[in-house]
């Protein structure tokens, strides 16, 4: 393959179908990455659905340079069927990456707002309020507005949040925000973001988020044990304290003892 950026990302990635006609997008390693980024992809899709999230089936395939590929489930395909689906670039009406004017509106309250709107279920709110909250613990900042959307399930007759794709966490550094908003105007990770605006992901108040944020936390710290094999020696060490800082500044507490 080119190693050059192709039309749907910054990435080549090319769509294969298997003896069971099923989709998958194949995304390899490129020369300019920092990291081994299709492993990163795989553990961070393996990690979420460990953590009980709705994530993307992936695939690693090692290569005998140490590199290789992951290959990403399509839910917009079923056998030679096509899925409508929109992304939450469309759904909040939001440009990437040009046109940062337009900032305010990279949002996850904005887009739950939209789920409801569209007559997604309550629980694809609660849904999209674990990943905002996944994606602050692993550092995956790149979860732009192009990297969520939604799918038309047929057999439901309804739009649903799609499962999640592209969840990388940052290979260099722990970021100290994300790229949308985890609450109205403010775009770094704590507690507070992440539970001021959560009336509008469909919890009946702050009681009832924070109990689902310490029992979600719970779950991702339990799911990275479950899924550090698929990472080289340096990158666990490196995610495990990530996961140990971020998880206390979600908790509320001190970030270098972890204690409330």
């Amino acid at each position: 393959m080119v190693q050059t950026a192709s039309v749907g990302g910054a990435r080549p990635k090319a769509t294969v179908r298997d003896d069971k006609g099923q989709f998958w997008l194949v995304k390899p390693a490129i020369a300019t990455d920092a990291g081994n980024i299709p492993q990163l992809e795989h553990a961070g899709q393996q990690w979420g659905a460990a953590s009980g999230l709705d994530f993307a089936t992936t695939v690693f395939h090692p290569s005998m340079a140490g590199l290789g590929a992951v290959r990403v489930l399509r839910f917009d395909r079923s056998g030679d069927r096509r899925h409508m689906c929109v992304s939450a670039a469309s759904l909040l009406q939001a440009e990437y990456p040009d046109d940062l004017s337009q900032a305010e509106r990279w949002s996850y309250p904005r887009l739950a707002d939209e789920l409801r709107l569209v007559g997604a279920p309550p629980q694809d709110r609660i849904e999209l309020f674990g990943r905002m909250v996944f994606n602050a613990v692993c550092g995956n900042d790149d979860d732009h507005v192009r990297n969520h959307a939604i799918v038309y399930r047929a057999g439901e007759r309804r739009w649903r949040l799609a499962p999640a794709f592209d969840v990388v966490p940052n290979p260099v550094e722990t970021p100290g925000r994300l790229h949308m908003q985890l609450c109205l105007g403010r775009f770094d990770i704590s507690r507070e973001t992440a539970l001021v605006d959560s009336h509008r992901f469909g919890f009946s108040g702050k009681a009832e988020a924070a109990g689902y944020l310490d029992a979600l936390l719970g779950r991702i710290t339990a799911g990275f044990e479950r899924i550090a094999h698929w990472l080289d020696p340096a990158p666990r060490r490196a995610l495990h304290e990530r996961l140990t800082h971020n998880v206390a500044v979600l908790m509320g507490g001190d970030t270098r003892t972890g204690k409330r």
